[in-house]
């Protein structure tokens, strides 16, 4: 076979997968309990690898507070010196099947949702959505009040999700997406009605809950509308892990930024990281005083969402952002489509009905986009250096990830480098 050959068998194998894959919300447990390779010392965070020594201020300082939540240390300059003396581990989320939103990350005994493709087996994880509250580790704060809101979430929240979908049998996202379709959500920055969807699902489960923090939760639950994309970047990752053992493959299986880099990953070579200069997400500011200097560059995995097709993939279907973040209709149409002339396929499950129902693209292919010279739009909220949300917006995927993603593919097939043209 030809190298073009493999690749194109490859692509739809990976795309059989990203089509057909069921992701179902089945549980939240610690992470320890469930997340492949995750140990006591281990902290997940969001991004491509980067030395410790150049992490962003708020990653290390959610960094910090989760290795002081676990009992490893008791301020945070204890925390950070077990952090540059290797007796704690600080890893990609993305490379053990979890996503990471912002500068969220996640340590031992912290809960996470777990989803489960029910066609191909994968597991995928994320944090829980900490809710409306500026204020925490999402978002690179910690302090006293953080603290105490990361110890309600592992003793009485996490464990009362999981017993309220466990008692549910589930909760299936596909279904939601498709009830959800035409409401206006693009499923990474805008979610109101698939997370009220949700909620409708698992609140009646919680009703019977014997912890005293029953209405509580119910309240957290019911007032979050961006709750449901931590369940689907959980949902997305368990696809993720079965696209990451075909080899040959071009099809984007990951993609994050820590801030400094953005990366992407193939199906193809698994957990490889591609690199570049992150690019900075410019739309709108939470506060008129913020300028594009106070951001950093994209920061987060809440983007592997996009993989599935999601976000600005599928910018058409939610207009609403498209205005919140200083844009316009004709721009969402435009970037659904800039997504569909260099994806593989489109999901039908949720046609938008003001783009003729149709589907939303999905299965970027690194080949069409370097060969097309066409860059994808991703959207996403803008973090500030110093910590905290800066604003929301969008960001075109930059290119030479997707070159240097290319010659690692042929690398992988030939066992040398690609001669330059």
């Amino acid at each position: 076979m030809t190298i073009e050959q493999q690749v194109n068998a490859a692509n739809e194998q990976v795309m059989e997968v990203l089509t057909r894959a069921r992701p179902v919300w089945t549980d939240v447990r610690p992470a320890l309990e469930v997340i492949p390779g995750m140990t006591k010392t281990t902290v997940l965070v969001p991004g491509p690898p980067l030395p410790v020594e150049k992490l962003t201020t708020p990653i290390r300082t959610a960094v910090c507070g989760a290795l002081i939540h676990e009992g490893l240390a008791r301020t945070k300059e204890e925390a950070w010196e077990l952090v540059l003396s290797g007796k704690a581990s600080v890893e990609p989320a993305q490379n053990h099947n979890c996503g990471n939103a912002a500068s969220m990350v996640v340590s031992a005994s912290m809960p996470v949702i777990v989803a489960e493709d029910k066609v191909y087996g994968g597991h995928g994880y994320a944090p829980i959505h900490p809710g409306p509250n500026p204020k925490c580790l999402r978002w690179g704060f910690y302090d006293e009040d953080v603290e105490r809101d990361l110890v309600w979430f592992r003793d009485h929240f996490g464990p009362g999700l999981g017993e309220a979908v466990r008692h549910a049998g589930g909760i299936d996202l596909i279904t939601v997406l498709s009830k959800t379709a035409g409401m206006g959500d693009e499923n990474h920055n805008r979610q109101p009605a698939a997370s009220m969807c949700l909620a409708l699902q698992v609140i009646p489960h919680m009703l019977g809950l014997s912890d005293p923090d029953r209405d509580k939760m119910i309240e957290m639950m019911a007032i979050n509308d961006r709750f449901f994309l931590h369940p689907m970047m959980a949902g997305v990752e368990s696809i993720t892990e079965s696209m990451k053992k075909i080899p040959n493959s071009t099809v984007l299986a990951g993609m994050a930024g820590n801030g400094v880099d953005f990366g992407i990953q193939l199906a193809g070579t698994g957990n490889r990281w591609y690199t570049t200069t992150a690019p900075v997400i410019k739309g709108t500011f939470l506060n008129p005083s913020y300028t594009e200097a106070d951001l950093l560059g994209y920061l987060g995995d809440s983007c592997v969402t996009e993989v599935y097709g999601l976000g600005g993939m599928s910018a058409i279907a939610g207009p609403a952002y498209m205005r919140m973040t200083g844009s316009n209709i004709s721009e969402a149409r435009s970037r659904t489509e800039k997504a569909r002339a260099v994806s593989l396929g489109e999901h039908t499950f949720a046609p938008v009905p003001w783009d003729d129902f149709r589907g939303f693209p999905v299965g970027l292919d690194a080949r069409k986009i370097v060969g097309y010279n066409i860059l994808p739009i991703s959207h996403g909220g803008s973090a500030l250096k110093k910590g905290g949300q800066g604003g929301a917006g969008a960001a075109e995927l930059p290119l030479e990830c997707f070159k240097e993603a290319l010659r690692g593919i042929y690398r992988e097939i030939t066992g040398h480098d690609a001669v330059e043209r």
